[in-house]
């Protein structure tokens, strides 16, 4: 293979594609629309002024600088660097039974300002990364901007699955803005070498983590951990102006000024509890061979990930004595170990969930069973016996007996002694597997008989081979259902998105159509493909009319929504169970939205999903009218501030689902102006936007191709 070098076009703005936002976002968002308009107007932030490509003339530059008014700051050339105090959009999704976990979606303008934060002290955050010896997930270098395709970068070819840049890996797509060592997973350490060594070498496991770490942080502490808390104390003022100093403001104003905790979901908040961790091990390590005399890797091992620790020893007062010394490191920074979830093992050091997975593996490798095989022989007819069917040169068997693998599956949760939660995503992850492989055998042998059946013109092979379709068919009805069952016991957004991948799959195996038909006809039967289409929604109205929206779990059935789209017109929701979903009631004879719960993301998804429909013409005026009721209830002077307020305006702006005469609305109450008031603007707004082809901003409102983002967001996947 020659050498050939390629270039990876990122520049330094790609970090908002990877390091700004929570994994946890819709499907239907992202960042990189806003990527392109920053990377394509050179906008830059010098000194905290915003410079941009100032060439455009006349209306043009006034609804460009409009738009960047809308995006950073009313002012965005004055030198204050108080314009990046933003309200974060702050919301909720499931974490635990009964708990939820509030995660963050930055302002615009934090986003800028990360960019020249990575830019300028991409290498003090590498170094201040190196220092501890007990850290399993740490930022070691920039990641690559180039590869040679040659033998030895297919070699060392990071998987696409891969969630972070992991080192000794080469990439074609950039995850991350740093390569990260060692590990991209928490549960690839329990089957590493370094777990397994210090397994034989150790009689006891403790495992433990730190208490709400990063509601617990204290933004000042970036200081102590870089420069060192007397040092700190004594030079408060020159302590500002360092680096860390400068790292802690950003995180401050990212959070309204906010010291106490840091926003949860974006990597910069790992990135910056990391560090602070880095010195609390350093300091750690060091006090243990002071006080105890004992090394690291020789008298135990302690392993660190994110904020979980594993500490591996040989007797209990080993244990309590670095316990000891650890709480008193983490009480100078304002932390705590989290005691209730603490947890001793003893050898064979082994997990309730690890055991419980490897029953699952056996399990799934008994029930669902597909397979297709060669025959010594041709046979002449279809011969059909037990879920065995024998066609021509092949046999193809399927076995699936979802209601006994249901009940072998909640037998295998009780005797584990685990919640449904701790194995969901990895059963999900093995059915995904499974159905993939199920679905390329099929389609490879079924193409090459359809292809020489109908070159052929032999109808009684034909009308064969669709009675082997129907079977498949039912066998992946059978797979639906199934999923949807273990998934329906505990929806969380990371489980949501791994059905929908699963079922996105399914879906465009259903939708492949003939290449050298004229009109794109689907090669499978409409029956078979409307089975299985049937079978998607009513497992998914199922979850919807159980699972109202709330605000305290909303995106798990926005995913839901997205992927019922995709089922076309012929498979929409009632609009009952839609009213009931977003909670509709009628007040003084007409219908309003009853609750104050929808939210940006709410509001856009359900948006994506009515679209131009005149069936959901009377809906999306209710969301319209909610939306204007909803701007209008933030302060004015807080509104511009506000990261959620600023992402709606814009998304709502270039909606092609959204009249112009609502959108002036929208602006008009956006900017505090009287019904009419803006209308010349916003007119001049949106004829900018046509103009400049600018058709999104967060929400990718059409050509939405749902197993390519489903596919992207798999790799952007963080730890668990």
């Amino acid at each position: 293979m020659s050498k050939r070098k390629k270039y990876i076009g990122y520049p330094k703005e790609r970090a908002i594609l990877s390091d700004v936002h929570p994994y946890e976002l819709p499907i239907t968002f992202s960042n990189r629309y806003l990527y392109r308009f920053i990377v394509s107007n050179n906008i830059n932030l010098e000194g905290n002024i915003i410079t941009y490509k100032d060439d455009f003339t006349d209306g043009d530059a006034t609804s460009f600088k409009e738009i960047l008014k809308i995006l950073f700051h009313k002012d965005f050339n004055n030198k204050d660097d108080y314009k990046f105090r933003r309200i974060p959009f702050t919301y909720k999704i499931t974490h635990k039974e009964n708990d939820f976990r509030q995660l963050a979606l930055l302002h615009p303008i934090n986003q800028l300002n990360i960019i020249n934060f990575y830019d300028q002290y991409k290498s003090s955050i590498l170094y201040s990364c190196q220092i501890s010896n007990f850290s399993l997930r740490r930022p070691i270098k920039v990641a690559r901007f180039t590869f040679f395709n040659d033998k030895l970068h297919q070699q060392n070819k990071g998987d696409r699955n891969d969630f972070l840049e992991l080192d000794g890996f080469e990439y074609e797509d950039l995850k991350t803005f740093f390569v990260y060592k060692k590990y991209n997973n928490i549960y690839k350490f329990y089957e590493d070498y370094r777990f397994h060594r210090a397994e034989k070498k150790f009689n006891f496991l403790f495992k433990f983590d730190i208490n709400k770490c990063f509601d617990s942080i204290y933004t000042h502490s970036i200081s102590w951990a870089v420069l060192g808390l007397d040092a700190v104390k004594e030079n408060v003022e020159a302590s500002k102006n360092n680096y860390s100093g400068i790292f802690d403001k950003l995180l401050q104003y990212a959070n309204y000024g906010e010291t106490n905790g840091i926003l949860i979901g974006p990597e910069i908040s790992r990135i910056f509890a990391e560090i602070i961790l880095q010195r609390i091990d350093k300091d750690l390590e060091i006090e243990i061979i002071n006080s105890l005399k004992l090394k690291n890797k020789e008298h135990y091992e302690l392993y660190r990930y994110v904020d979980d620790y594993f500490l591996f020893c040989d007797d209990e007062n080993t244990k309590n004595e670095i316990l000891k010394i650890l709480k008193h490191k983490l009480k100078d920074y304002k932390l705590a170990i989290n005691n209730s979830k603490s947890i001793d093992y003893t050898k064979p050091i082994i997990t309730d969930i690890t055991i419980a997975k490897d029953k699952i593996n056996k399990l799934f490798k008994e029930n669902p069973r597909f397979k297709i095989s060669e025959l010594e022989s041709e046979v002449g007819a279809l011969e059909e016996n037990d879920n065995e069917f024998k066609f021509i040169k092949h046999k193809f068997s399927f076995y699936f007996n979802s209601d006994h693998l249901i009940t072998d599956y909640k037998i295998l949760i009780k005797e584990s002694n685990i919640d449904y939660k701790d194995v969901l995503n990895y059963s999900l992850a093995l059915l995904n597997n499974i159905i993939e492989r199920n679905l390329v055998s099929f389609e490879k042998v079924y193409f090459e008989y359809l292809s020489k059946i109908k070159s052929e013109d032999n109808q009684k092979n034909e009308n064969d081979l669709y009675i082997i379709e129907s079977e498949f068919t039912k066998h992946i009805v059978k797979f639906i259902d199934f999923i949807f069952f273990i998934y329906s016991v505990s929806p969380r957004v990371n489980s949501t998105i791994k059905i929908c991948h699963i079922l996105s799959k399914i879906l465009s195996f259903y939708n492949l159509k003939e290449k050298k038909s004229n009109n794109k006809k689907f090669i499978f039967q409409t029956n078979n493909r409307h089975k299985v289409y049937k079978k998607i929604l009513d497992e998914s109205t199922l979850i919807i009319k159980k699972n109202k929206l709330n605000p305290y779990s909303q995106l798990e059935i926005l995913y839901l929504l997205t992927l019922i789209k995709e089922l076309g017109k012929d498979f929409r929701l009632p609009i009952n169970i839609l009213e009931e979903f977003i909670g509709c009631e009628k007040i003084d004879d007409t219908k309003q939205i009853k609750y104050e719960h929808l939210n940006y993301f709410s509001i856009t998804v359900l948006l994506y999903y009515l679209g131009d429909t005149l069936l959901y013409n009377d809906l999306k005026n209710m969301i319209i009218n909610y939306t204007l009721s909803y701007i209008e209830k933030t302060p004015i002077e807080k509104r511009s501030k506000s990261s959620e307020l600023t992402h709606l305006i814009l998304d709502l702006l270039v909606c092609p689902y959204i009249e112009e005469v609502d959108k002036k609305k929208l602006f008009n109450k956006f900017k505090g102006f009287s019904e009419g008031g803006l209308d010349k603007e916003v007119g001049k707004l949106l004829i900018f936007f046509k103009k400049y082809k600018i058709n999104y901003w967060f929400t990718k409102w059409k050509r939405f191709n749902l197993a390519k983002e489903l596919e992207y967001k798999k790799s952007q996947e963080v730890y668990s």
